[in-house]
């Protein structure tokens, strides 16, 4: 009887080790799940496309593939949507090969104050992964909101980035904002203003074989005065 529940007793300790394992790779495999559309990686590349590929190497991306009309092919763009933002993805290649994604991300807001809060948004959730940027740059003029005279139709401004370094890559967050002030359905200048952009990138592949223009040797102040 006392080996019956000493067998007893080895089984249950078995069962309970086998399904704390269990336990633990359904968690490894719902962490997996949450993280995968987190750009990772960065050491080797972005999102499973290494730095330094060739420029007609296939790209692993459910993005769109645009019409590519770069005959250099130093260039593929891919449209679609990346969590909440649709955005245009530009890889971009050097001679020592891919070195650069730079994502467009397509502003909704009209006003100066929802574009600012789509950049703070993105700086967020990517600090949130990399830690708080390195660097930043925060600026902003113009005309207030009050103003309100439609013949005299001015622009307010922001000019917003951050930058992270993710050894070996670097990512920067721009926001290049221009609004005509005040809002009108008669705006006296057309056209899209501003810019939201997220670049990845590695320096140790920005490589070119084009020829740096030569400093211009400038003449000494004593053969003018």
């Amino acid at each position: 009887m006392v080996i019956k529940i000493k067998s007893l007793f080895s089984i249950l300790i078995l069962f309970s080790f086998l399904r704390a394992q269990d336990v633990a790779e359904g968690q490894n495999s719902a962490s997996d799940t949450t993280v995968q559309d987190v750009p990772s990686g960065l050491e080797t590349g972005y999102k499973g496309f290494a730095w330094g590929s060739l420029s007609g190497s296939q790209i692993p991306t459910s993005l769109t593939a645009t019409p590519n009309e770069d005959t250099l092919a130093v260039h593929q763009s891919f449209t679609g949507s990346l969590g909440q933002d649709s955005v245009r993805v530009t890889y971009a290649f050097a001679d020592s090969g891919f070195w650069k994604v730079e994502i467009d991300i397509i502003i909704t807001q009209n006003d100066i104050e929802g574009k600012i809060a789509d950049f703070r948004r993105l700086e967020k959730n990517i600090s949130e992964v990399y830690g708080p940027p390195q660097k930043m740059n925060q600026n902003e003029s113009g005309p207030s909101g009050s103003y309100a005279n439609i013949l005299e139709q001015k622009f307010t401004r922001a000019f917003y980035r951050s930058t992270w370094s993710v050894t070996p890559a670097i990512i920067e967050l721009v926001l290049n904002s221009s609004v005509l002030l005040p809002l009108t359905d008669l705006p006296i200048f057309s056209g899209n203003f501003s810019i939201l952009k997220l670049v990845y990138y590695n320096p140790d592949y920005m490589h070119s074989s084009q020829p740096i223009p030569e400093v211009e040797e400038l003449p000494s102040i004593f053969d003018i005065y």
